[in-house]
């Protein structure tokens, strides 16, 4: 019986520690202030206390045919993630000039334009609010936000934790100049210590111009939240990044719909698309396109350049770490579309990217490795 009573007592201690967790801890963000607040309900995308798409979707299209269970990710295929370290470039920022993108993984990256440089979703860290989980593949070359030039302005598509890293903004903070995020995600930013003067919060399709270059937020077919009951309390979406000499479309996470042909006709043509391009399951089909839907969007954006972004990075799904890449260079070769293919922490132009299949090249290494070590 005490044995019993002892384990009660941890179990509910457990549950007390997880909820106050849960309840306090900063990685979960903040709350709107009165202003936002007025400006969230003023928004014709808040709809009954919450955001809304412009198109009827939804986060699970899980059906009875659906073959994929809790024991496909307990049991994964043994190449399902890299098992060496992937090849990367250290960052040196004497290359980094003007016109110049380099690809940190994920949905991060960086650009040099107008002389205006500028990150997208800033994770350097984990995928997730706990340290055991969401923890990134191995690189060859790990570049820390200590590696980077100076960044004038830091984008931020929607709020959850692969695209929004609690502890790199704390690190940000002191070595970016503005912030510019979708509506409702100011609040995350004012808890982890960023001055509210230093953000700028938009609805979709608002703009600001910053140092020459036009931020323009646009629709995405997703959702937000970063904890279990605030689905839908901020905004999520796109952004175009425009100047006289650049025109660049970052899509954060987006399912497809016709809203990328929209965007193509009303903003385009774009010198280069970054575009999602993993984590996608049939099981949430309308919040994560499929790689042969990926290099549709480029075409509907009328786009001289696809990027693929979000793969290699975290596990999020239940494909292989390399799927979406060779499903989207097959689709891309089959319809005439041009794939930029850098290594991370590449420096690249439109006008001279590379191209190489380096993911492929890494599992044919590993393969002679194993067989040489098999013989």
């Amino acid at each position: 019986m005490r044995v019993l009573k002892y384990f009660g007592y941890t179990v509910i201690l457990c549950v007390v520690v997880s909820v106050l967790f849960v309840l306090y801890a900063p990685v979960f963000g903040g709350s709107q202030s009165p202003e936002s607040l007025e400006r969230i309900k003023h928004s014709r995308n808040f709809v009954e206390d919450k955001f809304v798409n412009q198109l009827a979707t939804s986060v699970s299209t899980r059906s009875p045919s659906t073959k994929t269970s809790i024991m496909d990710w307990v049991f994964q295929q043994d190449d399902k993630n890299p098992t060496e370290p992937l090849p990367s470039r250290f960052l040196h920022p004497d290359i980094f000039t003007e016109g110049k993108f380099v690809w940190l993984g994920h949905s991060t990256l960086l650009m040099k334009i107008n002389s205006v440089v500028i990150m997208t979703d800033p994770v350097f860290n984990r995928a997730s609010p706990v340290p055991v989980i969401g923890s990134p593949f191995a690189v060859q070359n790990l570049i820390s936000i200590d590696d980077l030039p100076a960044v004038d302005a830091v984008i931020i598509s929607h709020d959850h934790y692969d695209h929004l890293d609690y502890q790199a903004i704390k690190v940000l903070l002191k070595r970016v100049d503005h912030f510019f995020v979708p509506l409702g995600v100011k609040a995350h930013l004012e808890r982890w210590g960023v001055a509210s003067t230093n953000i700028s919060e938009l609805d979709w399709y608002e703009s600001e111009v910053y140092r020459g270059v036009r931020l323009t937020l646009a629709p995405a077919r997703h959702f937000s939240g970063r904890r279990l009951w605030d689905r839908n309390s901020t905004l999520w979406g796109s952004w175009i990044i425009s100047s006289q000499t650049l025109n660049v479309y970052f899509s954060g996470d987006s399912g497809y719909s016709d809203t990328f042909k929209t965007i193509g006709q009303r903003y385009g043509p774009f010198d280069i698309a970054f575009l999602e391009n993993g984590a996608y399951n049939l099981d949430w089909a309308q919040i994560h396109m499929m790689p042969e839907e990926v290099v549709q969007a480029s075409i509907d954006l009328n786009a001289r350049v696809l990027f693929p972004i979000h793969w290699s990075k975290f596990d999020l799904a239940l494909h292989p770490w390399d799927e979406p890449a060779i499903r989207l260079t097959k689709e891309a070769r089959n319809r005439a579309v041009a794939v930029a293919t850098p290594l991370i922490g590449e420096a690249f132009d439109v006008n001279n990217y590379p191209k190489t299949q380096w993911w492929e090249l890494l599992r044919a290494e590993i393969e002679h490795t194993i067989n040489n070590f098999g013989s």
